[in-house]
């Protein structure tokens, strides 16, 4: 059992990696067990379904996101127009456009109502707003939707001038 649960943790690793380098729009099962050197059936035997897989590595970018800007941005008590700043900042180095442009992707589907985008995007929002409101001073917990939706919209002009 020790072996099957590591084997399925390094197929989620491989998994999320893959996402962040190809997006969604290959997300074939064919195209998950190549990133992880595996066949398509040996990811069934691990993931009953195609959604669990897919899931779980959507969870574990966003899991490893959250850490990340926990260490970016350790206070509390942060303004708003603070970490709309910082996060923005942030967001114009390199290395997160690939996860800037999944998580697009990931939204554009979710609007579409596909699943397991649709619940997973859900996830994220409530997670990312619940973050915010942590850092936020008592008096401003109320405009952590705004916030996101700030940061949010600042990501995706930024997205598209580049």
């Amino acid at each position: 059992m020790i072996q099957t649960q590591s084997k399925r943790q390094q197929i989620v690793v491989a998994v999320a990696a893959h996402f962040l380098k190809e997006g969604l729009r290959n997300s074939s099962l064919r195209a998950m067990g190549d990133s992880v050197g595996i066949s398509d059936r040996m990811v069934v035997y691990y993931f009953d379904k195609k959604d669990a897989l897919v899931r779980e590595a959507l969870l574990l970018i966003a899991e490893n996101l959250t850490e990340w800007l926990d260490k970016a941005l350790p206070g509390r008590n942060v303004s708003g127009a603070q970490l709309v700043r910082t996060l923005t900042d942030l967001s114009k180095s390199g290395g997160t456009k690939p996860l800037q442009e999944l998580w697009f992707e990931l939204v554009g589907l979710a609007i579409r109502g596909e699943e397991p985008y649709k619940t997973v995007a859900g996830l994220f929002v409530e997670e990312y707003e619940d973050w915010i409101r942590g850092k936020l001073p008592a008096r401003d917990k109320h405009r952590a939707a705004a916030i996101l939706a700030e940061i949010e919209g600042t990501l995706m002009i930024n997205l598209l001038r580049n």
